[in-house]
């Protein structure tokens, strides 16, 4: 039992056959073709994931799910009603992936992934492989036969057995069966798997500023533990586990991404107010 918000979306006119042809019980939200709905404010979002999160409490269904209009990411409540943010739900997709296929050997996510996903790793004996921060990256990693799930941190998933590219439609498919087969629901999933702690800051960055700023924080950062891949994730000595911080440089708006991750909230929540004065300050010299 499901809910499905489709967003006035091209899969409302593909997917309810599909759902009927598996016998599934599906409540139907905005399934009909709008053009003039296809883009929404944040505040027309949000209002849609609080509906769509009513409706699953108010019927008790296993989980509700948005569809992007595009029909490529999902945004998925818990039978709680609880919405699971994009980051922690490549976590449990990776963790139900893990229990559903335990001959599975390795799995790609992009350096934005939490580790997390590291701790469900080394549970199910995975191997992880970390790619540049892009759907295209994705794309090019689950063209490798042996990588037959690669998730990313928007909503967007790729079970190459089906297609090469993110299809929200499959993720939904590939979800209920996951659910069936570990007869884990999710909200169940979510409280057994280990959290971690992101405090995540978004700061205004002038498009001619985003490299200067970057070499900067090359300059800044050369003797810390780093990786460098779409940007530049560290590793602070001395920190508690799975700690790190990720800087990088947004694709497509003038924006730069502070993304800190810990087991210790505080550590997190310090890291990111540092390394938020850091990259403010070489912006403002710049």
């Amino acid at each position: 039992k499901l809910v499905v918000d489709y967003s006035h979306g091209i899969a409302s006119t593909i997917f309810p056959n599909i759902l009927g042809n598996l016998n599934v019980q599906v409540v139907s939200l905005n399934a009909y073709l709008d053009s003039r709905k296809l883009t929404r404010t944040k505040e027309e979002f949000d209002e849609s994931l609080r509906n769509l999160s009513y409706v699953v409490t108010s019927l008790k269904y296993e989980f509700g799910v948005m569809l992007d209009a595009g029909a490529e990411k999902i945004y998925v409540v818990d039978e709680y009603g609880v919405l699971i943010d994009s980051d922690r739900l490549l976590t449990l997709m990776t963790k139900y992936v893990a229990m559903t296929y335990p001959d599975l050997k390795k799995i790609a996510i992009p350096i934005s992934a939490s580790a997390e996903i590291d701790i469900v790793a080394k549970e199910f004996n995975l191997e992880v492989i970390r790619t540049r921060d892009s759907h295209l990256a994705l794309m090019e990693a689950a063209s490798h036969k042996d990588l037959r799930f690669v998730g990313g941190t928007k909503g967007g998933f790729i079970f190459n057995e089906f297609l090469f590219a993110s299809d929200g439609m499959y993720s939904i498919a590939k979800l209920q069966e996951f659910i069936a087969k570990t007869g884990k629901h999710l909200g169940d999933l979510d409280r057994e798997t280990a959290r971690l702690h992101f405090v995540k800051k978004n700061l205004p960055c002038p498009w001619h500023m985003k490299g200067r700023v970057m070499r900067r924080l090359m300059e800044e950062t050369e003797r810390m533990p780093r990786e460098l891949l779409g940007g530049i994730k560290i590793f602070p000595a001395d920190s508690p586990a799975f700690t790190s911080i990720l800087l990088n440089p947004d694709q497509t708006r003038p924006m730069f991404h502070i993304n800190a991750e810990s087991s210790d909230l505080a550590v997190a929540t310090r890291l990111a107010k540092e390394f938020e004065e850091k990259v403010q300050h070489f912006i403002n010299q710049a």
